[in-house]
């Protein structure tokens, strides 16, 4: 079975980026090349994920077909080193690998019964491919980062403007004024880094298309796919792929969407349905929708309905939405 990491979609280093790695110098996305011991052909990339202040779990992917998984942890919050180990097999063989990163330099070792194999990466930051994507024409710009009053609605208000074309998620689900059929969404949105929690208490919320059809977001950054967690469609669908970027990092939703049809009395002819490509890889493909998910502004489904955006309690942010409504 192919492992291959799924994340490595395109590379670019900004200073928003570089200010994230002063910030976070251990979490996120690293790529690298084994230096010795026969593995020099052999692919090497990994996925540092915080689970406490101190704490991480290292997702190494070697080549194609193999994942293994050490730990590792830091000093203090204010430490810019960080040291990991584990016992993990390879090819059948049982190997201690011990690593040590520096801001976004990482060295290190397999070792087993006289044999070393040394390796280094560097950490890398992916764009996804259609972040900052400009409303094509014929599109309803539905948030451009300047006022979020316009075209959406809460009691009392509507979500606090974050000052960089960002809101973010303020005491309520936040609604559309208008409503959409079928067409293309797209949507990004940045989870905060809450390192000590787990599952969906790590930067919950979720793109309800319809108000009705939930995609789940969550900070699932390293984690295997499920249906609760980001990408999942809540009893409905597992994504194909975890596709996630690490927390604070911006990432992309584009959600192609068939409205359900009904008769002249209102009885359903067809089911919705749904393609979700998460920053740039397709995690559901035409997906049949049988029945509304859990949350949503009614489980009562219509041919056309609002777009929501989930509060769950996290600092979630969103930015630049648009929808492409079908032709015909």
């Amino acid at each position: 079975m192919r492992v291959t990491p799924l994340c490595i979609i395109a590379v670019t280093m900004t200073a928003a980026f570089q200010a994230l790695a002063a910030d976070n110098p251990m979490q996120g996305n690293w790529k690298g090349r084994f230096d010795g011991g026969g593995w020099e052909n052999r692919t090497l990339s990994a996925q540092v994920i915080a689970r406490s202040d101190l704490k991480y779990r290292v997702n190494l992917f070697i080549a194609e077909d193999t994942k293994v998984v050490i730990t590792g942890e830091r000093a203090n919050d204010k430490a810019t080193t960080a040291e990991y180990s584990g016992e993990v097999r390879v090819d059948n063989v049982v190997y201690n690998v011990t690593a040590k990163s520096e801001n976004d330099a990482m060295t290190g070792q397999f070792s087993s019964k006289g044999k070393t194999i040394t390796f280094q990466m560097n950490k890398i930051f992916i764009k996804p491919p259609t972040l900052g994507a400009t409303a094509p024409e014929g599109a309803i710009v539905v948030f451009d980062g300047t006022n979020a009053e316009a075209n959406w609605e809460r009691s009392p208000l509507v979500w606090c403007l974050t000052g960089e074309g960002a809101m973010e998620v303020c005491n309520s689900n936040l609604v559309t004024k208008q409503t959409f059929g079928s067409g293309q969404l797209h949507i990004e949105f940045q989870c905060p880094l809450m390192a000590g929690a787990t599952g969906q208490g790590r930067g919950n919320s979720g793109v309800y298309v319809q108000g009705r059809y939930e995609v789940q977001v969550l900070d699932s950054f390293g984690d295997d796919p499920a249906d609760n967690l980001c990408g999942g469609i809540y009893k409905i669908a597992t994504p194909l792929v975890c596709a996630s970027l690490p927390p604070e990092e911006w990432q992309t939703y584009d959600i192609t969407f068939t409205a359900p049809t009904f008769d002249e009395a209102g009885k359903k002819l067809q089911n919705a349905r749904i393609t979700v490509v998460h920053n740039g890889i397709v995690i559901h493909n035409d997906v049949e929708l049988p029945t509304c998910t859990a949350g949503g502004v009614s489980d009562q489904e219509v041919p056309e309905g609002v777009l929501m955006l989930q509060d769950h309690g996290n600092q979630v942010r969103y930015r630049n939405i648009w929808f492409q409504p079908a032709q015909g």
